[in-house]
């Protein structure tokens, strides 16, 4: 092995290095080469030398002798070379025979000489050899250059040969891999398939026509779980080369954000929320046009200017979110905002960064909601859960809380007083001219109290006709007072209707804070009861609060609870006062009165219970338990032989008012076999005024065959035009005017008139509560043809009765 290190002189010279086994012809070689101009790295006899040198030197050309001898091969020292360095081979051999240019064929050198080489051959090989040496580089020079154009730009070069049925790609083509590709061919048809019909006509006419084209085409993928992408595809037709060539890259993620731009661009038009873009230091870059409607300001007269100068109200709060928010962080917060007229409104404000693609923040946005319309909401709701919505006084939820907040008392301070109020006769006006009176004569009420309260003092609704009035601070005259004219406003009359008026009354009672109830629910109980009392005493009128009116209301609650539970318990009773001839000689029937013997209480006495049964609403499943048991006990007594004549069974105003009572009184004639004419059912006269539509109602129950009797006749304010109008069979003089009969001439006289009318009008007349035979007798020259009372028999027990009809 020969090698010469290179100089100066031969620094831009071509250099070469021969591989020759024959020394004699290396070094004739080298002469010639270096005579030609050339520059000789060196001379290598084998193989392993002419890869050594190769690798040290990096020549520009080999020129390799095909038949090294004892040295090796050539063709396989070339090969061999081909692995490790990318150098030019020419060979020299003095063999030209088939099999050899075969084996050198597979080197693809760059030259073949045959020895003995002359000169001028040499020569001419070799520059032609550098010449190609050098094409080649450019070339590939060139290549890598596009390579790395393409690798950076992510773009794939297209290529469809005139003639040709396939499309090359190389470089970077996403849709079919995620990374290079290099000479990936598919059929033209499949490559077009995966286009839009626009994109394939257009790329039809190039290849038809020629020309260019420049496309943004949606490549569609046969998976349809894959979604769609986007190509870029700029090509032309190149003619001397009889293809379109085109440049193409994928642009899906430019075009998805193209897509949400636009989008954006909709939102941020159309948004009825307002928008504001700011720059970094919170400076408005633009708004929306929803900015400007909610708060009047033009675009340009913001714009460069920081919202806390002229959109947030003065308070630190309102402009604490954009101060006091870091830019990289989502805020949020209720402000008040101001408008251009200066005018102010709440709103809801929310601030974010905005964000490039490494993740900067490049701007703020800024959004902010009217919420006018959510608080006025609110208010109302707020309004609604402590008022009244008939009437606009405060409602039970207000009254629990101006309860709680009393102050506790000082000695010297004058105490806050509870009334509580209840209309009296409110019902009868609420049944017979209908609910919206009722409902305007409340709210007339209601707008009375308003007039008359102080500053301070405040009316509750608490439901149907009951009111509360607060009076805070009040002296004990004042309390009077205001009673005195509450019940004096209530009183007015009230025009409902054009022409007529109506009037209604009320019971008061008063409760003093804290020493008639030191907590809420013990005022508003002490009140109650007071009120209670005042009804009781005749209403129109108040009643203050006194520890005994407890022992009542304590006693009416516990015959209430009680009466909840006497039908199940078996706790009533029907007892049975005889009806009789005025000579007390015969039985005309008998009237079935309820008799109530607690199992808690003891007996209690009617004339105690059945007012709290119609207060609480108990009155109706007792009053059909008491004609359910009469009508079966009497029909059965009538069928053993027992009785005979009429059954009398009192109903209440309460049952008269049911609808459907009498279907359910038929029913019950038809379930216990009762004959109807047997049955009368007393009614007192008050019962006729409180009971709306009275003539039907008691016509559907006369219709049934029913007699009706007028209870407690004389006692009430019964219009005489009116009893002609109803059907009625029999008055019942009332015990008032029977107990004085004989001594007393005023009420010998109403008898006498009662008897009169009765006699006039086709009535039958029986007087109740006659005790002793002087009133027998005075009765019986007025008139009276029937009586019942202790002087014949009180009311008995069933065996009690029954044994008193067989003693007879």
């Amino acid at each position: 092995m020969n090698a010469t290190p290179p100089s100066s002189a031969h620094a831009t010279t071509a250099s070469l290095l021969v591989v020759e086994d024959e020394l004699i012809v290396a070094l004739d070689l080298k002469l010639t080469l270096e005579s030609l101009g050339f520059h000789v790295v060196g001379t290598a006899a084998t193989q392993d030398e002419a890869l050594v040198l190769t690798m040290s030197y990096r020549p520009d050309l080999i020129l390799m002798d095909i038949n090294l001898g004892r040295g090796g091969d050539g063709i396989l020292a070339a090969q061999e070379i081909a692995r490790f360095a990318d150098v030019p081979i020419v060979f020299l051999t003095a063999y030209a025979d088939s099999d050899i240019l075969r084996r050198a064929e597979q080197v693809a050198p760059f030259g073949y000489l045959v020895k003995p080489v002359r000169q001028r051959e040499l020569n001419a090989t070799v520059q032609m050899a550098l010449a190609r040496v050098r094409a080649t580089h450019a070339h590939m020079q060139a290549e890598r250059r596009l390579r790395l154009a393409l690798d950076t730009g992510k773009l794939a070069v297209v290529t469809l040969h005139e003639g040709m049925d396939l499309v090359e790609i190389d470089g970077h083509f996403p849709p079919i891999a995620d990374c290079s590709v290099r000479g990936l061919r598919m059929p033209v048809g499949e490559f077009l398939l995966h286009l839009s019909e626009d994109a394939q006509a257009k790329v039809q006419h190039l290849l038809d026509h020629g020309g260019d084209l420049h496309i943004v085409a949606r490549w569609r993928s046969p998976d349809t779980e894959l979604p769609a992408r986007w190509l870029e595809v700029h090509a032309s037709y190149v003619a001397n080369e009889l293809a379109v060539v085109g440049i193409c890259r994928d642009v899906t993620r430019q075009v998805e954000q193209e897509e949400a731009a636009r989008q954006a661009t909709v939102v941020f038009e159309s948004a009825a929320d307002a928008i504001l873009i700011l720059d970094t230091y919170g400076r408005v870059m633009t708004a929306n046009p929803a900015f400007a409607m909610l708060t009047g300001w033009p675009t340009a007269d913001i714009r460069g200017r920081h919202p806390n100068d002229f959109l947030h109200a003065r308070r630190g709060s309102d402009r604490e979110l954009l101060d006091a928010t870091p830019v990289d962080v989502l805020g949020h917060a209720e402000v008040v905002c101001l408008r251009h007229d200066g005018t102010t409104f709440p709103a809801w404000e929310h601030v974010a960064p905005v964000r490039d693609d490494s993740g900067s923040i490049t701007n703020r946005v800024l959004t902010f909601t009217d919420i006018s319309a959510l608080r006025h909401a609110e208010r109302r709701i707020k309004h609604l859960a402590y008022h009244d919505p008939l009437t606009g006084l405060g409602n039970r939820n207000q009254l629990r809380d101006l309860l709680s907040a009393l102050p506790p008392p000082q000695s010297d301070d004058n105490p806050a007083v509870l009334m509580f109020l209840d209309l009296d006769g409110f019902k009868v006006i609420n049944d017979s001219l209908g609910h919206d009176k009722g409902d305007a004569l409340l709210i007339t009420i209601a707008d009375r109290f308003r007039n008359v309260l102080r500053v301070g003092d405040h009316a509750i609704r608490l439901g149907g006709d009951e009111f509360l009035l607060l009076i805070q601070s009040a002296r004990d005259a004042d309390v009077d007072a205001m009673a005195r004219r509450l019940l004096e406003i209530v009183r007015q009359p009230f025009d409902l209707a054009a022409g007529s008026s109506v009037q209604v009354s009320a019971s008061i009672g008063i409760a003093f804070y804290p020493n008639d109830g030191p907590t809420p629910d013990a005022l508003l109980r002490a009140a109650d009861i007071a009120m209670y009392a005042a009804k009781e005493a005749g209403r129109n009128r108040y009643a203050r609060y006194h520890p005994k009116m407890a022992e009542v209301a304590n006693e009416r609650l516990a015959i209430e609870q009680g009466l909840l539970h006497a039908i199940d318990n078996g706790e009533l009773s029907i007892h049975w006062q005889p009806q009789v001839s005025i000579d007390g000689n015969s039985v005309v029937g008998a009237e079935a009165l309820l008799r109530w013997h607690s199992d808690k209480l003891g007996s209690i006495g009617p004339d105690r219970f059945i007012p709290v049964a119609e207060e609480c609403g108990l009155i109706q499943p007792l009053g059909r338990w008491v004609l359910r048991q009469a009508l079966t006990t009497w029909a059965k007594w009538q069928r053993d032989g027992l009785v005979q004549g009429r059954l009398a069974v009192n109903v209440s105003a309460l049952q008269l008012q049911d609808d459907q009572f009498a279907e359910d009184l038929a029913r019950e004639l038809k379930v216990t076999g009762m004959n109807p004419k047997d049955l009368e059912i007393e009614v007192t006269e008050t019962a006729l005024q409180r009971v709306p539509q009275v003539e039907h109602r008691l016509s559907r129950i006369a219709e049934l065959g029913v007699k009706i009797a007028l209870d407690d006749f004389g006692t009430g304010y019964s219009s005489l035009s009116m009893l002609k109008l109803l059907p009625l069979h029999r008055l019942k003089v009332d015990r008032a005017f029977v107990r004085d009969v004989v001594g007393n001439p005023s009420d010998q006289a109403i008898v006498r008139a009662i008897a009169a009318m009765a006699d006039a009008l086709g009535f039958e007349l029986i007087a109740e509560g006659v005790e002793d035979r002087q009133q027998q007798d005075c009765l019986r020259q007025i008139g009276v043809q029937e009586a019942q009372g202790w002087l014949y028999g009180r009311a008995m027990s069933a065996p009690d009765f029954l044994g008193w009809l067989g003693s007879r």
